[in-house]
This record gives C-alpha cells, sequence and structure tokens, in this order.
C-alpha cells in the first residue's frame, strides 16, 4: 500500500502522507492522467519528504509548469538546503 494519496480537485493535486523513496512509483506511473490540466500541488498534507520526493516535486514542476502550494516549514527548509527556490517558485 502507497504512503501517498494524490486527490485531484478541479486544477488542484492534493497530496497527502508521506512523499518518499518508498512510496514514490504509484505517483510516478500516473503521473501523466494526474498532473493533466493542474495548475498547483497542494502539498499540506504531506506529512514528510525525502530527498527523492523534493526531487519528484522539482520534475513536476519543471516538467508540467506547475507550483507548489500549501509548503511547510520543514520543506522549505529542504528546499533552502538545496537551493531550488528559483525551481519550485517559477
Amino acid at each position: 500500500m502507497s504512503r501517498i494519496q494524490a486527490e485531484k480537485q478541479q486544477n488542484a493535486l492534493n497530496l497527502i502522507g508521506e512523499l518518499d523513496f518508498h512510496s514514490l512509483n504509484d505517483l510516478w506511473i500516473a503521473q501523466d492522467t494526474l498532473l493533466s490540466n493542474v495548475s498547483h500541488i497542494d502539498v499540506s498534507r504531506v506529512t514528510r519528504v525525502d530527498s527523492s520526493g523534493l526531487a519528484t516535486l522539482v520534475y513536476f514542476c519543471n516538467q508540467y509548469n506547475v507550483k507548489l502550494i500549501g509548503i511547510s516549514p520543514q520543506l522549505q527548509t529542504l528546499i533552502e538546503l538545496y537551493d531550488l527556490q528559483t525551481v519550485i517558485n517559477h
């Protein structure tokens, strides 16, 4: 069972749970369907993100031209540590 859930609502993709190496496969496989007609990804209910989860978010932002909303202080710190502010907030 995946530890991340993805709920699509209108032009938003809401992620819920842990976004890490163990939970990325389902998101990766369904990315075209999940991110079709999406303008932003809401990560406010993501409880944990590791570096592979962050890399996936960066890829989604660039590949699908989406923005992240609901960034937690912990995720913001990770974004800053990897110096990805301009990539995430393009």
